[in-house]
């Protein structure tokens, strides 16, 4: 068994301070989130290693606890040789601490998993029901938490699993409240989507995940919605910004064009010279507030102005009898 340095896990130093230390976290609990990376089957490793560093180093007695493992984990290794690999770290671990209670630990599994971990029942610590700590962490610890781990599985055959699954719904579809039904996990599912809702909003629907081993209890189904915006498309908040190209006589002349927008064909009149990205607003045309409250965003075009690919030579003399007039 190594001993594991915490702090190298999550690159912060010794002295870091608790804000410091959950900040590391989650930048790296984001970062190799199995679900974003399900082609790395190394990255569910990384993010099981970064939760047990910050299930120590966020608990100040913990962390007192383990900075005492580390300056003594050296005497600790000779020991254990001398007893043929039986001396109990965890017992030796119980004396240094005051009062020489016993030192037992409960693992809030939300904290390491964030709540996040697709296909997981509610306290479930990994796939297949094993310990997500490293023997280290074992050993250091106790068995206090394996009790509750227990008692967590106990629980989950009887109440079902919660899962998680992820969609995709196109932006214009966002601007009213629309249905979709989708096959997850095997069941086709009717889901009605929020006009408004924002890329990357959880939705839960009570009762829709895993069954329980025993009983006909489900778990609840968290459903990721993906909003796909077009290449053409920003989407800021409740105002879409759409890119519409017209051509260099129409900004130059002025005359009326039709958008094909998200929400409709859209009227434009152009005015004489109009310059190259310029903005027009249709006021109230943007996207609905996801709680029905407020006003609706703004519909922006923004229009860009496409020079003529090729000049004939009766247009190459027009164009050099404007720029003498325009001097």
């Amino acid at each position: 068994m190594d001993y594991k340095d915490y702090y190298k896990i999550l690159g912060v130093d010794k002295s870091a301070s608790q804000q410091e230390i959950k900040k590391a976290y989650r930048k790296l609990a984001a970062k190799y989130h199995p679900d974003k990376n399900p082609d790395d089957p190394s990255a569910e490793d990384k993010f099981k290693e970064v939760g047990e560093a910050y299930e120590v180093l966020k608990d100040p007695e913990k962390r007192k606890l383990y900075d005492q493992a580390g300056s003594d984990w050296k005497r600790y290794q000779r020991a254990n040789e001398q007893a043929g690999g039986g001396f109990d770290w965890s017992q030796y671990a119980q004396q240094q601490q005051q009062g020489g209670g016993q030192y037992r630990t409960r693992v809030n599994m939300d904290d390491i998993f964030g709540g996040q971990a697709q296909g997981r029942g509610r306290g479930s610590a990994s796939p297949g029901g094993g310990s997500p700590f490293s023997s280290f962490f074992d050993t250091l610890f106790g068995g206090g938490f394996q009790q509750q781990q227990q008692t967590s599985r106990r629980q989950t055959a009887t109440t079902g699993e919660d899962t998680a699954a992820n969609v995709t719904i196109p932006l214009k579809d966002v601007f009213t409240d629309t249905t979709k039904t989708f096959r997850i996990n095997g069941d086709r599912v009717k889901v009605k989507i929020p006009a408004g809702i924002e890329d990357g909003k959880r939705l839960k629907l009570k009762g829709r995940g895993n069954k329980s081993k025993f009983g006909s209890s489900r778990g609840d189904l968290y459903l990721k919605v993906n909003v796909d915006v077009p290449q053409h498309i920003e989407r800021r908040g409740k105002d879409i910004y759409q890119d519409f190209d017209i051509d260099l006589y129409t900004a130059v002349l002025g005359g009326t064009v039709v958008v094909p927008t998200l929400n409709g064909k859209l009227k434009l009149n152009i005015p004489e010279t109009t310059d190259n990205g310029k903005l027009f607003k249709f006021s109230g045309r943007g996207l609905p507030s996801m709680n029905g409250k407020g006003s609706n965003g703004n519909y922006y075009v923004r229009c860009n102005v496409n020079l003529p690919d090729k000049l004939s030579a009766k247009e190459k003399k027009l164009f050099k009898e404007l720029a003498e007039l325009n001097k």
